[in-house]
């Protein structure tokens, strides 16, 4: 085994891991694509060795969630995998920079959500006065 470590890449490793695990829980790949919602031509492409057919990150992801569903694979094979498809850390894990919001900031910018808001109470303000004025039309006669 250990000749086998040092003779195999992670991703080698774990692709075999993955594919003897699905084996041998008699899983088809048309079974594991469903479990984990990956289209099979990508689930085989995985087990080929092609990991050229979608970007690194997606790869990646898929060798996660292919991992996760068998429970294989541990931190550190699949730490060495992201690697050698050359996915920086920062890439996974990096959150978008905090707005900075300086006094007045949040007035002079309301956000869509606040403007789809106002909106709403608007249009339905304006529906309320239709209808009202209608009944009234409707009660006097009128209409």
């Amino acid at each position: 085994m250990p000749e086998e470590t040092l003779d195999r890449s992670s991703l080698e490793r774990l692709v075999r891991a993955l594919r003897q695990a699905r084996v041998q829980k008699a899983l088809s790949v048309e079974d594991i694509s469903r479990l984990i919602n990956i289209r099979e031509t990508h689930i085989e492409k995985i087990e080929e060795g092609d990991f050229t057919f979608v970007p690194p990150l997606y790869v990646f992801s898929y060798l996660k969630k292919y991992a996760a569903e068998l429970g294989i694979g541990d931190d550190a094979l699949l730490e060495a995998s992201r690697n050698e498809l050359g996915i920086p850390v920062s890439r996974l894990s990096a959150r978008p920079p905090a707005q900075a919001v300086t006094p007045g900031s949040q007035d002079a910018a309301p956000s869509s959500k606040s403007n789809g808001r106002k909106a709403l109470v608007v249009a339905v303000a304006a529906a309320t006065a239709i209808l009202i004025g209608l009944a009234f039309l409707y009660l006097s006669g009128r209409l």
